[in-house]
């Protein structure tokens, strides 16, 4: 770092300019920045005035976690170009974060290595940051363009604020910087690193099995004449990562979950463009898994869950012309499952998922405006007679000069082609399904709004490498908002909205979905609470996928739903938000009202603790859905349905380089069928008299979770983790049964444990050099 001598002729008024609570006002508090640099780093100081140290939160948190801590955030735009940048922020306790930003996004799980240090005295507060060049990309030949900006947060003011003012009404984050001039052409050193790790996992099953693995990989950064990354993880351990939130599935579509695996959610950004990446698609479950036909002597002994990850590879660059480039690619190895034949003890193996390689190729252009345009492939290839898949997309952004107005369109075909062999065995032939998606609206200032078009056919199908629930639609959209960020009243800000919606059934253009909403929402000036109010008229409507048969309809009533939030001050010790849904149904004999709410209390006590407690609860009286078949007759189910979510989180901190939490999460959801309906053709539900024991279609589900870790950063992008999970199901009929009655049973149900214990060292490839 630097001396003070060094600092004293450099550091300038900052004029901090508010964007809340009172947007465009000066802060209350005054801040000096300054800004030094050489052919290695880019050095930033901050001197931020207070009353008395007691003005100033300084809550311990992991890295990345700004927590309620008063911060200070140093954000650059190397390219000027207002489509990518970075943030680093500094806590008055030392914490550390670090983001990749977009346009109008932030992608936290960006880290580098970088240098900070904080001082506190009795009237001010002083951070230093050292960002070594080596850590961001910029154009070597013309700095002439490096945008810039700070950024002051004051947790006890509730005072958000900074030096170039960013206008909320103003659509996007980087376009509203300021300029940085004077900056020499910097020519950094090699930028090549290693992150070597060791792990040793224990597995136990949940059938008793326990399993020990002493394992070690790499994970190799390499940046190319600082514009193109290389990253390339050797032999990926994931045994840290998060576990699913799992839910029970009452609906006939997929469930998503969150990608918890760090080389997919650190510098992906650019293959966000769309939503077409799916990255749990690699080392997820065989596409196999489920279909094993075997013989009456036959047993499935073993079954993969999922399929092993050999090698990741992820590249991405950008060219003077403004060309972002990006490639993705995992290869996974071949997945079995064992079948024991129990008269003969002979044993057979069926391959479940084939050797398979993921492509994604981003190609991304700069045009003027901050507009761009996006080239998308993604592609699966798989081993043997299994088909591949492909999808190619096109997409565009179109901003007007001054960002008032924006034009997107979006156009994708997927493709799936299938072997000779599959061909016969599956009856398919190659198939090919196109997206296509149009919006125009004005995005800046009080009033904004848009209207939008989207379409999915039947055949459209990016799921092999993405995710979609649903083809076969066509969506309208149109909204209108007005805001205002600065009014006088008790406000600090305020919105209201009309929102209207129509889904339909495209193959056959029958109306699905069609709502109607008002809303409003705001945050007062005095408290920093936040309300949220709407009220939706949703019209009947169809449901073509619920009966689980082509084309057929399953009609729906009419209804209301009132949503209410309220969220106190989340900078306080003791914070809470609580919400609730109350849905209305219109004229029918089956469906009933519906309950929902869930409430979350945040608390820290001291510097070193924070707690979180959070509770969902859903109450559906008379819901209907699919049953069963027989013969040709569909059979629908009319249930009530209870669901309730406990979740703990525990977070201790011993400074800003050893920290741990705990999560515990306990998802309980009952069915209880009470009567059962014929499904007509034309979607009418018809009482019949079938004898179906109704009770045994009931369902009671428990999941528990444990999710523990704890790190120790050593040294620089080095650290020691221990990790923990457990998790546990139960399953039964018991529909009858208490909360805590559940609770027990999947307390002491078969669980699987995974204890790990990690090592990570960073290496950097001039030190080496050097040594």
């Amino acid at each position: 770092m630097l001396t003070e001598t060094d600092w004293n002729q450099n550091l300038q008024p900052g004029n901090f300019i508010q964007i809340r609570p009172e947007s465009g006002k000066p802060s209350l508090r005054k801040s000096n920045v300054g800004v030094l640099y050489n052919q290695n780093y880019l050095y930033v100081a901050a001197v931020f005035y207070i009353k008395d140290k007691k003005e100033i939160n300084r809550q311990l948190t992991s890295r990345d976690d700004l927590g309620n801590s008063d911060y200070f955030g140093l954000q650059i735009d190397p390219f000027g170009e207002a489509r990518e940048g970075y943030d680093f922020s500094v806590t008055a306790a030392g914490v550390q974060s670090d983001e990749k930003l977009s346009s109008n996004n932030g992608y936290g799980n960006f880290n580098v290595v970088w240098d900070s240090a904080v001082e506190i005295h009795d009237d001010k507060w002083i951070v230093e940051i050292r960002i070594p060049f080596n850590s961001i990309r910029f154009p070597k030949e013309n700095l002439s363009n490096f945008r810039i900006n700070f950024q002051r947060f004051s947790s006890k003011l509730n005072e958000e604020s900074f030096w170039n003012p960013i206008d909320p009404q103003v659509d996007g984050y980087l376009n509203q910087f300021g300029k940085l001039t004077g900056l020499p052409v910097i020519d950094p050193p090699l930028n090549l690193s290693f992150y070597p790790f060791v792990s040793v996992v224990n597995e136990k099953s949940p059938e008793g099995d326990n399993q020990t693995s002493f394992n070690g990989g790499m994970d190799v950064k390499y940046v190319h004449n600082n514009a193109y990354t290389l990253d390339v993880s050797l032999i990926p351990d994931f045994s840290q990562a998060q576990s699913d939130d799992q839910v029970f599935n009452l609906t006939p579509f997929e469930i998503k979950f969150n990608e918890n695996r760090q080389f997919f959610i650190e510098g992906t950004e650019l293959f966000d463009k769309g939503d077409y990446l799916y990255t749990r698609r690699i080392g997820g479950e065989p596409i196999n898994k489920n279909d094993i036909e075997i013989n009456e002597d036959e047993l499935i002994t073993s079954n993969p869950v999922s399929a092993n990850i050999l090698n990741l590879v992820k590249f991405t660059g950008k060219t003077a012309s403004g060309l972002s480039i990006g490639l993705l690619n995992g290869i996974t190895a071949k997945a079995e499952a064992e079948i024991l034949n129990t008269e003969t003890g002979v044993r057979r193996k069926k391959v479940t998922n084939p050797f398979t390689n993921y492509n994604s190729l981003v190609l991304d252009q700069a045009l003027k405006n901050n507009s761009s345009v996006t080239f998308i492939n993604n592609s699966v290839m798989r081993n043997g007679n299994f088909y591949d898949a492909n999808l190619t997309a096109l997409l565009g952004t179109f901003y007007t000069k001054n960002r008032t107005y924006s034009f997107r369109f979006k156009k994708a075909v997927s493709q799936q082609y299938f072997s000779a062999n599959e061909t016969e065995i599956f009856e398919e032939k190659d198939i090919f399904g196109h997206e296509y998606f149009g919006y125009f609206g004005k995005v800046s200032g009080n009033w904004t709004g848009g209207v939008s078009a989207k379409l999915y056919d039947e055949n459209y199908d990016p799921n092999d490498f993405g995710f979609l629930s649903r083809n076969n639609q066509l969506i309208f959209r149109a909204d209108v908002r007005y805001s205002q960020n600065n009014p006088k009243s008790s406000l600090s800000r305020y919105s209201h909205f009309i929102d209207v919606y129509r889904r339909f059934y495209y193959t056959l253009f029958e109306k699905e979905l069609a709502y109607y909403k008002l809303g409003t929402n705001g945050t007062f000036k005095k408290n920093n609470h936040t309300y949220f109010a709407e009220a939706t008229y949703i019209e009947s409507g169809k449901n073509f996928f619920e009966a689980r048969t082509k084309d057929q309809p399953f009609k729906l009533p009419a209804y209301t739903e009132t949503f209410l939030e309220y969220q106190t001050n989340s900078n306080k010790n003791l914070s809470a938000a609580g919400y609730v849904v109350l849905v209305n149904f219109l004229d029918s004999p089956i469906f009933n009202n519906e309950f929902i709410a869930g409430y979350g209390i945040r608390a820290r006590v001291g510097q070193h603790v924070f707690a979180y407690f959070g509770q969902s609860f859903e109450n559906k009286k008379g819901n209907a859905g699919y049953l069963k078949n027989i013969d040709e007759a569909i059979i629908f189910g009319q249930r009530n349905i209870n669901e309730l979510v406990n979740r703990l989180e525990l977070y201790y901190s011993i400074n800003s380089k050893i920290n741990m939490n705990v999560r515990l999460r306990h998802y309980w959801i009952q069915v209880d069928y009470k009567d059962q309906f014929t499904l007509l053709e034309n979607g009418d539900l018809k009482d019949n008299d079938l004898d179906i024991a109704v009770d045994e279609f009931n369902d009671n589900f428990n999941q528990f979770n444990i999710d523990f870790i704890a790190k120790w950063q050593f040294a620089p992008a080095s650290e020691i983790s221990l990790g923990y999970k457990l998790g546990a199901n139960a399953f039964n009929s018991n529909v009858r049964s208490s909360y805590f009655e559940n609770l027990k049973d999947v307390a002491s149900a078969d669980n699987s444990q995974t204890l790990s214990l990690k090592m990570t060292y960073f290496l950097d490839a001039n030190s080496l050099r050097k040594r």
